[in-house]
């Protein structure tokens, strides 16, 4: 886009929030240039995202922020509302919305950060846990999700193995640990006493996309950014894609994780191996297989070669503590002013979304574990002083 239409735009969308921009920085994401971008206005420093989706899915969205923010959900940016109550601003068919900018660092090797990243999810799932139980529950899908994607991976593994190159040896040490994997995560989910934990499982929101991007470690408190994907989901998946994502297979980061939730949400046997078992799971390498099995480039897979040692020490870790006898599980500490609440309701205009019907799941439409998520501490210049300059 050449750069006066670009200013043209910023200055439009920046106005019908009744201010003035001064200078506009782009931020990354894990996979693009200008996911975002720090606007510098009239009176300070804000945050504008373009909304990857169609309406009914950001007026879900915000309905839901507003719903945890008057339930005393603090550790997320507060959106703001146009000079006409408008929630988001739509410019040359695109969405867009404006929040608070979170000023701090990223997520780095502190235990106590950990710690407090896991009373944050429980505090989010404890919160929104007020409906009965939905049939299938939203962790039976995830199972029957990941069951299928353990079928395909056995399908494309003979014909990934016979690749000359590296990628084929490390399947041809590696593919019967994989499928080993799972298969023990599957019997685990089988049990009858985890089964019915499982049929009575109550959904919670979810944040969606708990990533080293979404996090920023403020002076005050911790934040967690980009929450497009929040919806109604399996808190115990999500408790161990976040392990997955933030810890560097880390035990002692992992441990400190669960006990943060545990400070909030105690869990019992059951709960402990479910979640266990969905940490278990080689989902990034059922999504490299489709990848490499369909002549895609597999981009994580370096990574995940070389994070595999430490993820099987983890996952040995997490049998270990899933096994043990945790404390006898109080009421789950909730606020008190909670206790009477209601689950968020769904603006007129933005009906629920059935998850899986609809591809609302945790991974952005390309093949990878991670979506889009916003860095706000490198922010990449595209206007120096007056004049603006191309992003490159």
């Amino acid at each position: 886009m050449d750069r006066p239409r670009l200013k043209r735009r910023f200055s439009s969308i920046v106005r019908q929030y009744g201010l003035r921009y001064h200078k506009i920085y782009s931020c990354r994401s894990l996979y693009k240039k200008a996911a975002a971008y720090q606007v510098f206005t009239n009176k300070g420093k804000l945050f504008l995202k373009p909304f990857n989706g169609p309406k009914a899915r950001l007026d879900r969205v915000y309905s839901q922020i507003v719903w945890l923010k008057k339930h005393h959900f603090q550790n997320m940016p507060q959106w703001f509302k146009t000079s006409k109550g408008k929630h988001y601003v739509k410019n040359n068919g695109r969405l867009y919305y404006v929040s608070e900018w979170i000023q701090g660092s990223q997520l780095g090797g502190n235990e106590q950060d950990y710690e407090r990243i896991g009373e944050i999810l429980a505090q989010l799932h404890l919160i929104s846990r007020r409906s009965p139980s939905v049939s299938p529950s939203f962790s039976m899908k995830e199972i029957n999700r990941f069951h299928h994607q353990h079928q395909m991976f056995l399908r494309h593994l003979p014909t990934i193995r016979k690749k000359r190159q590296g990628i084929g040896n490390w399947f041809r040490e590696q593919g019967d640990q994989c499928v080993r994997l799972a298969e023990e995560a599957w019997n685990t989910l089988l049990q009858s006493d985890v089964q019915r934990v499982i049929r009575m499982e109550k959904p919670s929101l979810i944040h969606g996309d708990v990533t080293h991007p979404n996090i920023i470690v403020s002076s005050e408190s911790i934040y967690l950014l980009d929450w497009e994907f929040t919806r109604r989901g399996s808190a115990y998946y999500e408790v161990a894609k976040t392990l997955n994502n933030i810890t560097n297979f880390s035990v002692p980061n992992i441990n400190a994780l669960l006990v943060g939730y545990e400070k909030r949400h105690p869990l019992k046997p059951e709960e402990r191996l479910i979640l266990a078992s969905f940490f278990r799971l080689p989902r990034e390498v059922w999504i490299a297989a489709r990848q490499i099995r369909f002549g895609i480039k597999a981009p994580n897979f370096k990574r995940l070669k070389d994070s595999w040692p430490n993820r099987l020490e983890a996952i040995q870790w997490m049998d270990l503590w899933a096994r043990e006898q945790p404390q006898e599980p109080q009421e789950s500490q909730e606020p008190q002013e909670l206790q009477e609440t209601q689950e968020p309701q769904e603006p007129c205009t933005a009906p629920v979304l059935n998850e899986e019907e609809n591809g609302v799941v945790d991974t952005p439409p390309a093949l990878n574990e991670a979506e889009v998520s916003i860095v706000n501490t490198t922010p990449t210049p595209i206007e120096e002083g007056i004049g603006f300059a191309d992003n490159q």
